[in-house]
């Protein structure tokens, strides 16, 4: 089977880097709004702190938050969305492939094309701002550790928001929404350092907390070597969870497919 899956994501990796513009755009919007993100802390922040941020330190996180949203946000949705919608789904419960499976597949795909622009933004960010360095070659690891939990967490969240679509025959609010989930409750928005404590004890509550806020922290050492390796952990469970969450409702809303015209 593991033949299967890299087809379903070079497929997917293939789909993707073919339509450049689109795919020059997404990058280039993400420069966009890291720069808009350094102008508007730089002037708040000053030569003073934020929540435990300085400016070199809040250039770091800014950067991560780069990194880790050109990743987040760079699977195939809509190819998934639209075997739903189209009703394409049909045929693939016809075939001897786990749907799951297949899509986590093109989804990784997907997000492996973003890879080297997400890469090389990076260098170019840390080139040009001069960010904070990790607090240790440790806290540097575990970071790059805690990144590539950033793909099953980012598809097992993008699954559970397209199967909705067996119910709302519709998508594009829905993608909305879980965008919306996850620029504010990880941290990219505003760090959840700043939030009120409620609003952080519900934001550590959810997975989307893993996708910038985690490997900020190890990186910068806000937590130590054994808390960067409970977030670790904790991002493990939710990657698992997810998925697990998914097959169980996949299994139920299976059952009530129906095929416009059939």
């Amino acid at each position: 089977m593991a033949s299967i899956d890299v087809a379903f994501a070079t497929i997917a990796f293939k789909r993707k880097i073919a339509y450049k513009t689109t795919w020059l755009f997404s990058v280039l919007f993400g420069g966009w709004a890291l720069l808009a993100g350094l102008a508007v802390w730089n002037h708040l922040i000053g030569d003073g702190e934020i929540g435990g941020y300085d400016w070199q330190s809040m250039k770091a996180y800014l950067v991560i938050g780069f990194l880790t949203t050109t990743l987040a946000w760079a699977g195939a949705e809509w190819d998934m969305a639209n075997r739903i919608l189209d009703g394409l789904v049909a045929i693939d419960l016809t075939k001897p492939v786990d749907f799951q499976r297949a899509r986590a597949g093109e989804y990784i795909g997907g997000m492996m094309a973003s890879v080297p622009a997400a890469v090389l933004g990076t260098v170019i960010a840390v080139l040009v701002f001069r960010p904070a360095g990790p607090v240790s070659p440790l806290a540097a690891a575990l970071t790059v550790f805690s990144l590539l939990f950033i793909f099953p967490l980012a598809f097992g969240i993008s699954y559970l928001a397209i199967l909705c679509c067996f119910v709302t025959q519709r998508f594009l609010g829905i993608q909305w929404a879980k965008d919306s989930m996850v620029a504010f409750f990880s941290g990219m928005m505003i760090p959840i350092a700043l939030m009120p404590g409620w609003l952080q004890g519900v934001a550590w509550a959810m997975p989307f907390v893993h996708f910038t806020t985690t490997p900020a922290s190890i990186y910068l050492g806000r937590v130590d070597t054994a808390g960067a390796l409970g977030l670790i952990a904790a991002e493990a469970a939710w990657a698992v969870g997810l998925l697990v969450l998914g097959r169980l409702i996949w299994r139920q809303l299976v059952k009530k497919v129906t095929v416009h015209g059939g």
